[in-house]
């Protein structure tokens, strides 16, 4: 019997037991090769952490979240690509909205990821918990990104934002959003909990809202095209722009841990006027969506 033929409860649990279980193999075998190399399993205690995070880094997003999708997809029909819609393109005029959209949606996410940190909790014993999660991931990402040479950059752009983005749309848009979206019989609400659950599981708090309003876009890229390839195409170049300024900032003497986007003159009427032309081309691509159905 096949996957896609037991109760909706039984298929998130497979989906879940086999993310669990990827990440503790793959976090583990992470683990031993930096204890194999560098005589320690603490990344941050290696002789080299950047390498040693790296490497942890990518084992564990394989195994969190490419592996289980695949085998969870393998499961519905026997077919690694079908479940999650990786085998069809997306219309060309739908890729040329999401490269605009990658570069206008930058400072409407700096504002938003300001309004998030301004209205959080500032004292108090659950202020101080989400602040420690914030600042140990802030920690990591500092320690990775403050290299400065340009091969750096582009392992960081590979690990970081081409890696993460194909292994996280694969497990989010490519697994969990199709059985959120059956289970509630609506693809709306399929893509609100995706972006839920997907924004939670960054256990960021304070880029809590951007990052959900962001799984809203890619849950509706997914909705629009019917091709997983678009929001892959939208997320890697999200998170390869992001690595990208914060590279060209500190480059220039920027303490970018520190500057929140709405301090920077002008920020404002450039994240309005960014604001607009995302508004457009997202309407582009609910339009072109439209006519596709008609």
């Amino acid at each position: 019997m096949k996957l896609h033929e037991k109760s909706y409860l039984i298929q998130l649990i497979v989906l879940l037991l086999f993310m669990v279980g990827g990440m503790l193999i793959f976090t583990s075998l992470g683990e031993l090769i930096v204890l194999l190399v560098y005589h320690t399993p603490s990344m941050l205690e290696a002789s080299d952490p950047v390498t040693a995070i790296r490497i942890t880094q990518m084992l564990t997003t394989i195994g969190a979240f490419l592996l289980p999708s695949l085998l969870f997809a393998y499961c519905q029909d026997r077919q690694w690509f079908n479940y999650s819609a990786a085998n069809r393109r997306a219309p060309q005029s739908m890729v040329n909205m999401v490269l605009i959209l990658s570069a206008t949606l930058l400072p409407v996410v700096g504002v938003l990821s300001a309004f998030n940190q301004n209205i959080m909790p500032q004292e108090g014993a659950v202020a101080e918990f989400m602040r420690n999660l914030e600042d140990a991931a802030d920690n990591i990402l500092s320690l990775v990104t403050s290299q400065r040479s340009t091969w750096d950059l582009i392992c960081n752009i590979l690990i970081f934002a081409v890696l993460a983005g194909i292994c996280e749309e694969f497990f989010f848009q490519g697994a969990l959003q199709p059985l959120l979206t059956k289970w509630s019989r609506n693809p709306h609400i399929g893509i609100l909990l995706t972006a839920l659950i997907f924004s939670a599981l960054h256990f960021q708090f304070y880029g809590f809202i951007p990052r959900f309003l962001l799984g809203v876009y890619l849950g509706y890229l997914l909705y629009w095209s019917r091709s997983l390839w678009l929001p892959i195409l939208a997320h890697v170049l999200h998170n390869a722009l992001s690595l990208l300024v914060d590279y060209t900032l500190q480059g220039r003497g920027i303490d970018t841990d520190s500057l929140q986007y709405t301090e920077v003159r002008g920020s404002l009427p450039l994240a309005a006027t960014c604001a607009l032309v995302s508004a457009m081309a997202i309407v582009f691509l609910w339009r072109t969506h439209r006519d596709s159905e008609i």
